[in-house]
């Protein structure tokens, strides 16, 4: 066993665990980012919130911009293993969050999604298509049902038209 393959064990028998169970935010993010998610400032996960990155991967599947909030129990997925099953090789998509996103609790983004500036997730949501910036999305498959306006220097949360 070389170093590599050493360091890769001792990520996914050390680091993972802590990614998920650390028992504070800055925990989580700390493990998650030497898995090698990419994570900017201001960024809050929750407890079991789990973000995919295999190890043997070189590149960053994952992009977590500024003032993300990353809600209890989540699931960010950047892989489908699914065409394994039938011979076919794994496929790898990249997953953006951008700024200021918030993430209700037990949400699903699956992979090659970007959610947009601003964008909140209901909570049990299942995200498997683009979402727009400053939209709400709620629902299994996750809908927009609300758009956010900024109106004299305040958010609101409108009707879509």
């Amino acid at each position: 066993m070389n170093f590599r393959e050493f360091r890769h064990r001792l990520f996914g028998i050390v680091l993972t665990p802590l990614a998920v169970f650390g028992p504070f935010s800055f925990i989580r993010v700390w493990a998650n980012k030497l898995r090698g998610v990419t994570i900017k400032k201001g960024v809050w996960i929750g407890y079991l919130a789990f973000i995919d990155q295999p190890p043997d991967v070189k590149e960053s599947l994952v992009e977590i911009h500024e003032g993300v909030g990353v809600g209890f129990r989540n699931n960010i997925f950047a892989h489908d293993s699914s065409p394994v099953w039938r011979g076919e090789k794994c496929v790898f998509k990249k997953v953006v969050i951008e700024k200021n996103v918030y993430l209700g609790a037990n949400v699903t983004i699956m992979p090659g999604v970007r959610i947009g500036e601003g964008a909140v997730v209901g909570a049990c949501s299942l995200v498997n298509k683009d979402v727009p910036p400053y939209t709400v999305v709620a629902g299994v498959p996750a809908k927009p049902i609300k758009k956010i306006i900024e109106k004299d220097g305040k958010k609101l949360v409108v009707p879509l038209e």
